[in-house]
């Protein structure tokens, strides 16, 4: 048995909302298939499918992960043609913040486990299947103050994934 995990920035309802509304009008002007407000965040480490016995692994390292809280301005929209997403993007993005994610993967591959190796692209998913991207470019800056990270199972649902929370840490130096 097997689990799909990843970790992310799991935003709080105040910062779903507002980045759902912000982007609201760009949404539905994609074409695509919006990311429910709820399943809104940004995957740090994808991990894809993991046995149930290395669950403890998974849990250990975000347990030992130690960083102090980061700072975002969300204020790009993006079109992503490959995966054919609408995101919302970083144009100046904090540097500790690829730090948090190498520092992440390291302890992650010491407990053996193998993170997908791509660096941490700060973005929040917004639509996905889209087929006309809309006002892309700048944007009102939207800030979100990162205080924790998550573990994230994602299941794979007909109408589209369906994301739980497992488990959250605070960031603290």
């Amino acid at each position: 048995m097997t689990r799909r995990l990843f970790f992310a920035f799991w935003p709080d309802e105040a910062a779903r909302s507002l980045i759902a509304r912000a982007t609201r009008k760009a949404v539905r002007a994609s074409g695509g298939r919006p990311v429910p407000v709820e399943n809104l965040h940004s995957t740090v480490i994808f991990l894809g499918a993991v046995p149930e016995e290395r669950l403890n692994g998974v849990v250990a390292a975000g347990a030992e992960l130690k960083h102090e809280p980061l700072q975002f301005e969300f204020d790009t929209l993006e079109h992503w043609a490959r995966p054919a997403v609408l995101c919302l993007g970083c144009s100046d993005p904090p540097a500790s913040a690829a730090n948090l994610a190498a520092g992440l993967a390291k302890l992650l591959l010491a407990q053996g486990l193998t993170p997908d190796p791509k660096p941490y692209l700060p973005h929040v998913t917004l639509a996905r299947k889209v087929v006309k991207p809309h006002e892309l470019g700048p944007m009102h800056p939207l800030p979100w103050l990162v205080g924790e990270i998550a573990l994230v199972e994602s299941v794979t649902a007909p109408e589209g994934p369906r994301y739980t929370v497992l488990k959250q840490w605070p960031l603290r130096s």
